[in-house]
């Protein structure tokens, strides 16, 4: 369905599935602002991607907010 929803590969390039990879959903509301996967053992961004894999103006917001999450799992892992 995101894949769907925002026009992009995420589902035909089988991100889902790679090992260590977890695909969340930025949304405002019920609206779905970026896709973004993450690296599960090294906990780290590896993209982040709007409609049509463009960067929206939310992008860099969407970023620092995962990355400050990530980080607190480091620091309590």
């Amino acid at each position: 369905q995101e894949g769907e929803i925002m026009h992009h590969c995420v589902f035909t390039n089988e991100y889902y599935k790679k090992k260590d990879t977890l695909i969340l959903s930025a949304r405002i509301g019920k609206k779905h602002v970026e896709t973004v996967e993450v690296n599960l053992k090294t906990l780290s961004i590896v993209q982040s991607r709007g409609v049509c894999n463009q960067n929206t103006e939310y992008h860099e917001r969407i970023i620092g907010l995962v990355t400050m999450n990530l980080i607190r799992q480091k620091l309590t892992a």
